[in-house]
């Protein structure tokens, strides 16, 4: 794995909840490896460090590449689409708002310690190409000329301290994995392994110390607890 490949405005809920205006794209951004943590079975638990207050949940589908490339057309993005798993990206919300409200890049509130929580991964075997399809960007309604995307139809979920706070399914996307990842493959190359975070629906809220968090994905799930006191 190169890198994580963020995209935020991905849900239309996410956005009237933080008050954002529609988009006409996927806002993108990065995340280091060194920020990952990944739990490494389904029912197991992982330990999370809490960095500071006012630090958010957003629960997302997230998939891995099977194949890179750059200025990848529809048909090459369908056919790199590997795995998948439901993943928290976690944000500094207080630092981030400070960030965007002097049109400043968000990296401060998006890169530290455990920054990216992941379950374990779902394999895909991809079918190949679907001719006929034009290379723009399609509205995840149109998930149903994808191969092997039977994921987007699965409820994925967080649950906190045994209250439900999001629930969504991949297909209310704005924008699909194969928009998704054609759109990251225009700016910079994509490589095998690399992590495509896809967007949190509405529901986003803050972890305290101790809380205890359950990510669900179908029947799979994993929990995760925050600590302040861990040791890095």
């Amino acid at each position: 794995m190169d890198k994580i490949v963020c995209f935020g405005k991905n849900y239309q809920d996410h956005m009237l909840e933080l008050g954002d205006e529609p988009v006409l794209k996927p806002v993108i951004f990065l995340k280091p490896p060194s920020v990952l943590k990944q739990c490494s079975n389904w029912g197991g638990k992982i330990d999370a460090l809490l960095t500071e207050n006012e630090t958010h949940y957003e629960c997302e589908l997230v998939i891995k590449l099977a194949k890179g490339g750059y200025r990848m057309t529809t048909n090459e993005a369908r056919s790199v689409i590997g795995a998948y798993t439901v993943g928290l990206d976690m944000t500094l919300r207080k630092e981030q708002a400070i960030l965007k409200a002097k049109g400043h890049p968000w990296t401060t509130s998006k890169v530290f310690p455990d920054a990216c929580i992941i379950g374990p991964w779902i394999n895909i075997i991809n079918t190949g190409n679907i001719a006929n399809t034009s290379n723009t960007y399609n509205v995840a309604s149109n998930i149903d000329m994808l191969p092997n995307t039977e994921f987007m139809d699965l409820e994925f979920k967080f649950t906190l301290d045994n209250n439900l706070k999001q629930k969504s399914f991949g297909s209310n996307m704005l924008f699909n994995p194969v928009d998704l990842i054609v759109l990251a493959s225009n700016f910079f190359p994509l490589c095998v392994g690399d992590i495509l975070f896809t967007g949190t629906p509405s529901g986003v809220g803050t972890v305290n110390n101790h809380s205890i968090g359950v990510l669900a994905i179908s029947e799979y799930q994993y929990t995760v607890e925050w600590n302040s006191e861990l040791k890095g």
